[in-house]
């Protein structure tokens, strides 16, 4: 079973020295939002250097999301280990990969944000309700202010 995703993102988050969690946030073609978690290990120059994954049947995609980069498609083929590890199998997998580390950077997690700034276009139509208040609030400031130049709170 072949599926194609494409990589939006990435985010290391430190627990311990050489620890830590690292969340990618990938789309499939459907455009259905997904993000992949999972423990890892950084080297001393802090690149990932192994990765084992918070649910095991995430392997295959850890494997190829570890060489990834930021916008990449990807393909992952699920088969081999799918017919390899049935579902009721409770075993841990980790994927070491030392042929190619990549850097780890600190990025804004599209579906962890809390706060509403809007950074793009699409975070407009996501923040509405907000700009709407924004927009109001900014009107009433207007509408004291040129009360105020008009004398009409004066005597």
């Amino acid at each position: 079973m072949f599926v194609t995703y494409t990589v939006k993102n990435y985010q290391f988050k430190e627990t311990s020295a050489g620890r830590g969690i690292v969340s990618y946030l990938i789309v499939d073609k459907h455009s259905n939002k997904r993000k992949i978690s999972a423990l890892a290990r950084v080297n001393k120059r802090g690149k990932i250097q192994s990765v084992r994954p918070i649910n095991k049947r995430e392997l295959p995609l850890l494997q190829v999301l570890v060489k990834s980069s930021i916008n990449e498609k990807i393909e992952v083929d699920f088969s081999e280990y799918n017919s390899a590890n049935p579902r009721d199998e409770d075993t841990q997998h980790e994927y070491t990969d030392n042929s190619k580390a990549i850097p780890v950077r600190e990025v804004r997690n599209e579906f962890e944000t809390k706060d509403h700034t809007i950074y793009s276009i699409d975070d407009i139509a996501e923040n509405k309700f907000r700009l709407l208040q924004m927009v109001a609030l900014g009107v009433l400031i207007l509408v004291a202010i040129l009360f105020v130049q008009d004398g009409f709170f004066g005597e």
